[in-house]
């Protein structure tokens, strides 16, 4: 007496594929939302950093030269990326939203670098200062 053995191949649902398809989409879901936050992080670092940057090559042009005091506001730009200190003067004229830095000069002759975003930012989130 030989019997036949059948093999019965198992074949994968497409219960089980849409399963697997809604736990990668809620993964994906969860690391997005907390990546949000961290991206938010990353640009008002990359501009805290740019305006420290941005203040220290101004007051070394002005230590220089005195007479460019009165002209910061407008060639500020020109002088970043004229100067030997900056390799990518593009990415360091703009904050880390990709706007443009404002540059004013106070009462007593300090220059003063902001960024309105990033003002907007500390504004939102207090705890950043």
């Amino acid at each position: 007496m030989n019997t036949v053995v059948i093999k019965q191949k198992r074949f994968i649902t497409l219960i089980e594929i849409m399963i697997v398809m809604f736990l990668i989409a809620l993964i994906t879901g969860v690391l997005a939302y907390n990546y949000q936050g961290t991206l938010e992080k990353g640009k008002a670092f990359k501009t805290k950093a740019g305006i420290e940057r941005l203040e220290t090559i101004l007051n070394l042009k002005i230590a220089e030269d005195p007479s460019f005091l009165s002209d910061v506001q407008g060639q500020w730009a020109t002088v970043v990326r004229d100067s030997p200190l900056v390799k990518n003067a593009d990415a360091l004229i703009r904050d880390g939203w990709g706007y443009p830095y404002q540059v004013t000069i106070d009462n007593g002759g300090v220059i003063k670098v902001t960024s309105q975003k990033y003002e907007d930012y500390l504004h939102n989130h207090p705890e950043q200062r």
